[in-house]
């Protein structure tokens, strides 16, 4: 399972990031929700990042999935629904 190299919490915007590669992103797709979860790919189809738009159960619920379904690992959230931390790597 790959590990996040690097985890972006944006609490203003209620947004996060987590990234699990450092090529380049050539496009986003979305992946729930008109872009509530997207993922960054790279020219070879690889996920390099996966953004989500709120933190609420529904929506980190599908980001957990998608990354489960590609061996990807994600950070867990606390009971509040919000990540236990700013950063990781």
């Amino acid at each position: 399972m790959t590990v996040p190299l690097k985890i972006e919490i944006d609490s203003h915007a209620g947004a996060g990031y987590v990234q699990y590669t450092n090529t380049k992103i050539v496009t986003t797709i979305d992946v729930w929700e008109d872009g509530q979860v997207a993922a960054d790919l790279d020219a070879d189809g690889a996920i390099v990042g996966i953004e989500v738009l709120d933190f609420d159960r529904p929506t980190m619920t599908h980001a957990k999935a998608f990354a489960a379904e590609h061996d990807l690992m994600f950070p867990q959230i606390s009971d509040g629904g919000r990540y236990p931390s700013t950063s990781s790597g």
